[in-house]
Order: structure tokens, then C-alpha cells, then sequence
């Protein structure tokens, strides 16, 4: 039934050639490496192609291949077809679900084990251990050859939502498509690394880290068991202010500031309504960690006497 739903989905793509290529809201590495990979692959066989997210890429996946052509909304032009992948649900395209469904056809390409299918096809697999092992078997069935950048992509999408091969959805599907991957280009130890979510800005000045709920899971830690973390972030040389993002779950995050005197953290807390000292404070923020690191992060570049972000683009 899978061959048969790809070989009906292909013939979708070989038909089509403008296509958008979508994403769930407040996306995830899975589907950033699946959305990107696909994106290049089908840029291959000669096709039209926007990749589409209604939010922004988190900064630790901003290294993947073409991660800065993901658009927000539609483009100006018409497409015929439209992909969607690692959504349960068409409406976990956010914003854009009235453009996708409005679309002639559309392909569901999804590993998660729900009734909230869609499209005119759908390649739902949820014995898949991400959305990246359907999209590589779509592309081998394409006869569309692996690269450096789609093998980037679909790895890092594997790594991440496999927990770096250590969740029980690890397989050895799983494995065997993640060492096809590393065959055709993609570089582990490249990808690893930027997927540490060690994050240093103003020359080092400012270091983060986030810790998010999968990270709970695969460890068997509790959030309460992060306390020292912080203080490892803090003797980074160089560093002013450290931050640790901790997401127990998907509605609030808690942060954690440390500073080495010459910043008063316990003033940034404040703002968001927690508090503390000069060199120690933190804060629980209502919000998606996407949101909430890039907030906190223009608040202390402000303490540093810095322009945040948004000021200074």
C-alpha cells in the first residue's frame, strides 16, 4: 500500500509544476529537514517551489540548506499542488491552512498516528520514526539522486526527532536511511554540532542554551534538575550574562539568568514578570521558546547597552 500511495503521489509531482511545500507552526527539526529536503529535491526535477511556515526558524536549525528561503506566506504566484509535511492535521499549518486547502491537490506526508488525515493522498506512515524517512523514500522512488544539502536536511531531521537515535521510535529504518544520508554527504559530527543549542552572541559576550521536553523524556531527568546548569553556561570565558531556556512543556518557559556583576539580571526578570539579584534572577514566560529566547535575549542586549535584534535589522 505505501509503494502504491507513493507511485500515486508521484505522479502528482510529475504533473505539477508549481508546488508548495508546508509546515507546522512552531516547527520542529523533523519538520524544518523534512520541509528543506524536499523543497531541493523537487527543485531537481525542474518545478516551481515555495517552502511555507507561518513562524520563523529557531536560530539552532538556521544552518540547514536553504533554511532562509522558508516564507511566511504564500507567494505571489499559483501553485497546483501542495505538500505538507509531519502535520496531524491540516490546521497545524496555522495561517496558512486557507491557502493549502484551496489548492487543486494535496499530498499528507506524516508519521504521526491520528484520524486528522488530509489531501487527495496521503503518505502517512506511523511506523516511520520521522517524517524525513517518508520524504527520503519518496525521493528515492522519484529517482531523484541524494546531495550534501537534501542529506543535511533529512539527517538532521532524523537526529532530532529520534533524540539522537535514543527515543524508542529509533529503528533500524531509521539507521539504515540516517547511513545513507552520511553516504551521500551529510557530515554527523557537522550537524551535531550545530544542533547542540549552545548559543554565544555579542562576541560571546551573551551564551544560552534551551533544554525542551524531549530532552526530559530521552534523559529521564526533571526539570527541577537542571539548577546547575546555568553555572556551567556562566564560566564560559568571556561571557557576561548566561541564559538557560528550560521548556518543561509547550506553554511556558522558565528562565534562568546569571551575570558576572557587570549586568543587572534581576532588572531583565523583572520586565518579564519575575525577579531576583544583579547576578542571579529568573523568570517563567507564557509562550512558545521560540518566542520567549529571542525576547529575553533583546532585553539583556539592551542591559548590555546593545540594539536588540528587531532594532538593529
Amino acid at each position: 500500500m505505501a509503494a502504491r500511495a507513493r507511485k500515486r503521489a508521484i505522479r502528482l509531482i510529475e504533473n505539477s509544476n508549481d508546488i508548495f511545500v508546508a509546515t507546522h507552526i512552531r516547527p520542529d527539526g523533523d519538520a524544518l529537514g523534512s520541509l528543506l529536503g524536499l523543497l531541493l529535491a523537487l527543485e531537481k526535477t525542474g518545478a516551481r517551489v515555495a517552502a511555507l511556515c507561518t513562524d520563523p526558524v529557531p536560530a539552532n536549525y538556521a544552518f540547514l540548506p536553504a533554511a532562509d528561503r522558508i516564507l511566511s506566506l504564500p507567494p505571489d504566484w499559483k501553485a497546483g499542488l501542495g505538500i505538507v509535511v509531519d502535520c496531524d492535521g491540516l490546521g497545524r499549518t496555522g495561517a496558512l491552512e486557507p491557502a493549502l486547502a484551496s489548492l487543486p491537490a494535496l499530498i499528507d506526508l506524516d508519521h504521526h498516528d491520528t484520524d486528522r488525515t488530509f489531501g487527495q493522498e496521503r503518505l502517512v506512515d506511523a511506523t516511520a520514526g520521522a517524517a524525513a524517512e517518508i520524504v527520503h523514500e519518496l525521493i528515492r522512488d522519484m529517482g531523484t539522486p541524494l546531495d550534501a544539502e537534501i542529506s543535511t536536511c533529512l539527517y538532521a531531521a532524523i537526529l532530532t526527532d529520534t533524540g539522537r537515535f535514543c527515543y524508542g521510535n529509533t529503528t533500524a529504518r531509521s539507521l539504515r536511511i540516517a547511513a545513507e544520508l552520511v553516504a551521500s554527504g551529510a557530515d554527523p559530527h557537522y550537524i551535531a554540532r550545530n544542533l547542540s543549542r549552545l548559543s554565544a552572541a555579542e562576541d560571546g559576550q551573551i551564551v544560552s542554551s534551551v533544554l525542551r521536553p524531549e530532552d526530559f523524556e530521552c534523559t529521564g531527568a526533571a526539570p527541577s534538575e537542571t539548577e546547575g546548569i546555568i553555572g556551567h553556561l556562566r564560566a564560559i570565558g568571556g561571557t557576561r550574562v548566561a541564559i538557560l531556556f528550560v521548556e518543561p512543556d509547550h506553554d511556558a518557559v522558565r528562565v534562568s539568568l546569571r551575570s558576572d556583576g557587570s549586568v543587572d539580571v534581576g532588572e531583565v526578570a523583572l520586565g518579564f514578570g519575575g525577579g531576583g539579584h544583579a547576578m542571579a534572577a529568573g523568570c517563567t514566560v507564557t509562550g512558545s521558546v521560540e518566542v520567549v529566547e529571542q525576547s529575553v535575549l533583546d532585553a539583556v542586549r539592551l542591559a548590555l547597552g546593545r540594539p536588540s535584534e528587531r532594532d538593529a535589522g
